[in-house]
């Protein structure tokens, strides 16, 4: 009867240390594949992240772009009215030349 007893807490302890063993797998597990997950949804999210920067980075150079060119055409446009006043006054000072001359 001892010896049943002393076996049966033997298999007992054999027993709990198995499925503390057991456990201790899957709790390491189960932390490997959180951290896989964190590490996948972290590199999802840089990934993202940066293709939201790379987009507003585009947008900024195409403003800056359409910027340059709206400028561009405004000085275009003011050196053709600063042109047109100096043909006209050209033509004024030859007026006048020619009248003091005659």
């Amino acid at each position: 009867m001892e010896q049943d007893t002393i076996r049966t807490i033997r298999e007992a302890e054999q027993a709990a240390e198995q499925i503390e063993q057991e456990a201790v797998r899957q709790g390491e597990a189960a932390i490997a594949g959180a951290r896989a997950d964190a590490d996948a949804e972290s590199k999802e999210r840089i990934a993202k992240a940066r293709a939201q920067a790379d987009a507003a980075l585009a947008a900024a150079h195409a403003e800056g772009d359409e910027m340059q060119r709206e400028a561009l055409d405004a000085v275009r446009q003011e050196v053709a009215a600063l042109r047109e006043g100096a043909a006209s006054r050209a033509d004024e000072v030859r007026r006048l030349i020619l009248s003091e001359l005659v």
